[in-house]
């Protein structure tokens, strides 16, 4: 087994119980789930395509196919401005001043880009101006950077050019902008639904992350939303942070009761071994936590493997009895309704199509997925071209569908039913999937999940463990 990964698993709080998969993943045998769990920073999961090289007009046709039979879809727009880099970012950004003159001219020229690529969006699949919204986000990057008459300007275009008559809006901004004057104009835009991080409620993780913005500017920004009637705030919680102790967790789970927020995404974050040799910023450049001096900044360390599954647990445990885990991270009061959006898109008797808008946007149907540049220059060029800004796009085979639909819905951590699978596939049980039937009998021997005539449901150490099932057990080499 990998000894530093080991190391890592063996990092425990002596004041608090062992976390219930350390038994698991210090198994020889399950050497393949440690490897995965102490190599992935984000604790993320993904569906990707089978076939290289598939033509954009195939894909194209695939979208307009299935937009056009879907009930709804998703749609969103990523707005990449920042006005400075956290030190864990991963996502394609332009670091700008949003006070200094020049800047204007960017967050213009974005809005004038975006407008551009989802017009040739319309122009390449006609059934996407009719199709139903259930949902449309804008994402970022700090949405909250665009000033009032761009946003203005964007949300117009939108609202004349695709069917929001059902769709719910959510805006994603960060604390220190999404203040209450520009609440009140989402509120205005008909945004019922806000989002932000900010990864803790202590001030000093908040700063050693690189955010600007402290605790109490969260507090406010959510009560700012409320006072003005958005009720649906979701917050984003990240473990695994550099300085972050189990204690840290359990605090910023104290506040999140204390808060009574209707949504928060609690998310792991294990840099450490990512820095070694990758990477931080899109595979593009040095995370700051990389540069020299940062990692050990006021000697704060990285909690291992150990400490951050035993902060999962204070999660599940804290949230246990209010709010429900759907999809994995993800965690809603449970008398209210899950995030929407995810569930379009993973939820088994969904799994629409969405349409992403804007550099590093991800477009999938169950046929095909496009993924679109990440760098802004490149982005700008190919527009500048009558381009779409698309890097690459996969094609997904027909046992490939079948295998991808079951991973979404075991990410969801709902219990996979097997009626609602042949409905899916022409009459098709999931155990007539070869690579499905023998994933199953492997886990279901690792005690991961348990196998019925009627569905698949996880065990616990199996919903803490989802995302590593997923990325890495779905293929016939043994493990």
């Amino acid at each position: 087994m990998n000894t530093e990964a080991l190391a890592s698993l063996n990092d425990i709080d002596p004041n608090y119980p062992v976390p219930q998969v350390w038994d698991f993943l210090s198994r020889p045998e399950n050497h393949l789930f440690l490897d995965y769990v102490y190599r992935d920073p984000f604790g993320c999961h993904v569906f990707p395509g089978d076939i290289e090289a598939y033509p954009l007009a195939s894909f194209f046709a695939d979208m307009e196919r299935e937009i056009s039979e879907a009930r709804q879809i998703h749609l969103w727009a990523y707005i990449p401005t920042c006005r400075y880099r956290c030190h864990f970012c991963q996502y394609p950004t332009v670091i700008l001043n949003p006070k200094a003159a020049s800047s204007q001219e960017v967050f213009r020229d974005l809005v004038d880009y975006n407008i551009k690529e989802a017009t040739m969006w319309l122009e390449k699949v006609p059934s996407l101006a009719e199709a139903e919204i259930g949902e449309f986000n804008i994402f970022g990057g700090t949405p909250s950077l665009l000033p009032e008459p761009e946003l203005r300007r964007l949300m117009a275009f939108y609202y004349a050019h695709f069917n929001f008559s059902a769709a719910t809006l959510r805006f994603e901004g960060e604390p220190g902008t999404l203040n209450r004057e520009y609440i009140g104009v989402l509120k205005e835009l008909g945004f019922s639904k806000i989002s932000f991080g900010t990864q803790s409620f202590n001030d000093q993780i908040i700063a050693a992350c690189g955010r600007m913005h402290t605790a109490d500017e969260c507090e406010e920004t959510i009560r700012s939303a409320r006072e003005q009637g958005i009720d649906w705030v979701s917050v984003d919680l990240i473990y695994g942070m550099l300085g972050q102790t189990v204690d840290d967790v359990k605090y910023d789970m104290e506040k999140t009761l204390e808060l009574e927020l209707s949504h928060v995404v609690c998310t792991k974050l294990h840099m450490e071994e990512f820095m070694k040799t990758r990477t931080g910023v899109s595979g593009e450049r040095e995370s700051l936590w990389q540069k020299k001096g940062l990692i050990n900044m006021n000697s704060m360390t990285f909690p291992g493997l150990g400490k951050q599954y035993q902060m999962r647990e204070l999660v599940e445990r804290y949230l246990h009895n209010g709010y429900q885990e759907h999809p994995t991270m993800y965690f809603h009061q449970k008398h209210q309704a899950p995030e929407k959006w995810k569930g379009m898109i993973t939820d088994l008797d969904k799994q629409y199509p969405e349409v992403a808008i804007g550099l590093g946007g991800s477009s999938k149907c169950t046929r095909s997925e496009a993924i679109n540049i990440t760098g802004y220059k490149k982005y700008k060029e190919a527009l500048d071209e009558n381009r779409l800004p698309i890097e690459e796009s996969r094609g997904i085979s027909d046992e490939a569908r079948e295998v991808n639909a079951f991973k979404m819905a075991l990410s969801t951590l709902i219990p996979v039913s097997e009626a609602v699978f042949r409905d899916r596939f022409n009459g098709r049980s999931y155990l007539d999937n070869p690579l499905i039937a023998h994933t199953l009998n492997k886990l279901q021997h690792k005690g991961l999940l348990k196998v019925d005539t009627q569905q698949v449901t996880l065990t616990p150490p199996g919903v803490t463990l989802v995302e590593a099932i997923i990325n890495t057990q779905f293929t016939f080499a043994e493990s």
